[in-house]
C-alpha cells in the first residue's frame, strides 16, 4: 500500500453524530486513511477500491487503543 495521495472530507462531518467521540473518530479517520485507492488481491479475494482488510487486533496495534475500546466502536 502506498501512502501517497489524499482524501476528501466534507466540512458535513461536523454535524456527524460520533464525531465528538474521540475513539470512534479516530478509527474511522484511520480506516479512510488506510482504505485502498484501487483493487488489490489478498489471499485470492478482491479487496476494491474504498476496502480493506483488517481486525480487531490489527486495528489495536495501530492505533493503540484498548481491545475493548475496538470492540465498541468495530
Amino acid at each position: 500500500m502506498t501512502e501517497k495521495g489524499f482524501i476528501k472530507i466534507d466540512r458535513n462531518i461536523l454535524n456527524w453524530r460520533w464525531y465528538h467521540d474521540l475513539n470512534t473518530f479516530k478509527v474511522f479517520i484511520h480506516l479512510l486513511f488506510k482504505a485502498n485507492y484501487k483493487d488489490s488481491e489478498f489471499k485470492k479475494h478482491t479487496i476494491k477500491r474504498g476496502q480493506l482488510v483488517t481486525g480487531r487486533k490489527a486495528l489495536s496495534k495501530e492505533l493503540a487503543p484498548s481491545k475493548i475500546t475496538v470492540n465498541a466502536v468495530a
